[in-house]
């Protein structure tokens, strides 16, 4: 469990964070719109910077105000970006990094990265140089790198963002995966990764705490607000530009459009609430 109390970080005397309280457990989704503080948070928990005020506990370690908490070994943070040794093998670079972190004995350190290898998938990309990879094979080496160190708390900073359909299924997949044995924190604006990863989420807007709870309930909170029409092709247009379309689903000549709206659509059936759905009804509603 990963506890936040009341946390508050300003940069430049400008609030990032405001009185900030979550639990985190499980796979725990973190999502918000861009500048909702998501990063900022991300790398408080990784102790890659300080709070101002506030608390946080990690495993019963508390962790005091103002201070800069030396890296904890059983934080692993991948940036948004990772690229290291463009001009070198991800294998060479895995065990760069392993004799970095006190890997010294260079049989140990060949079965370290071979099990990181195997177990992040790259099993014949391993000989590719980095700057040769994909932008979801980079991201595989990131995690393969972070798990030398063994930690406990995998931490993800929008671990699907720039990557193609199929990678950032094969991408989800590994995380669903990796889940079993860790705990794992993802930040993302892509609210279909958290639908499918997450057993627990929490909504920040504005450097504030909107929910939290689990992905159920977050969807409870779009109940009577989602509405779909079987439309035609010379209806879609009438729809889009007088509803707020959050989906549209084509299959031969139906056409299914889902709506979001807060006042019953009477030529339109009440259809049971997606994860997004949820998001939609509580950042509205802290806007009125």
């Amino acid at each position: 469990m990963i506890q936040l109390s009341n946390i508050n970080k300003q940069m430049k005397k400008h609030p990032i964070l405001t009185d900030v309280s979550l639990n985190m457990e499980g796979i725990y989704g973190l999502i918000g719109p861009n500048g909702a503080g998501k990063t900022t948070l991300m790398k408080i928990i990784s102790s890659l910077i300080s709070l101002d005020s506030g608390g946080l506990t990690i495993y019963g370690e508390d962790y005091v105000k103002g201070k800069y908490v030396k890296q904890n070994k059983r934080i692993g943070y991948l940036p948004q970006d990772f690229m290291v040794y463009p001009n070198i093998s991800a294998e060479e670079a895995l065990d760069h990094i392993a004799m970095l972190k006190g890997v010294m004995d260079k049989r140990e350190r060949r079965d370290t990265v071979n099990q990181v290898i195997n177990e992040v998938n790259l099993q014949g990309h391993q000989n590719k140089k980095m700057i040769e990879l994909s932008g979801g094979m980079r991201k595989r080496v990131g995690i393969a790198q972070l798990l030398i160190g063994k930690p406990s708390i995998l931490v993800f900073d929008e671990p699907t963002a720039g990557l193609d359909i199929e990678e950032r299924i094969r991408f989800r997949n590994l995380l669903k995966n990796l889940g079993a044995n860790h705990t794992i924190i993802i930040s993302s604006h892509i609210v279909e990764d958290i639908e499918f990863l997450s057993t627990k989420v929490g909504v920040l807007k504005k450097g504030k705490v909107l929910f939290e709870g689990t992905p159920a309930e977050l969807k409870a909170q779009a109940a009577g607000y989602v509405w779909e029409y079987d439309a035609t092709v010379e209806e879609l247009d009438e729809i889009m530009n007088h509803k707020e379309v959050v989906q549209i689903t084509e299959e031969e000549t139906k056409i299914s459009v889902r709506v979001f709206s807060n006042h019953e659509e009477k030529e339109a059936k009440s259809v049971p609430p997606r994860l997004i759905d949820g998001y939609l009804a509580v950042v509205k509603g802290e806007d009125e």
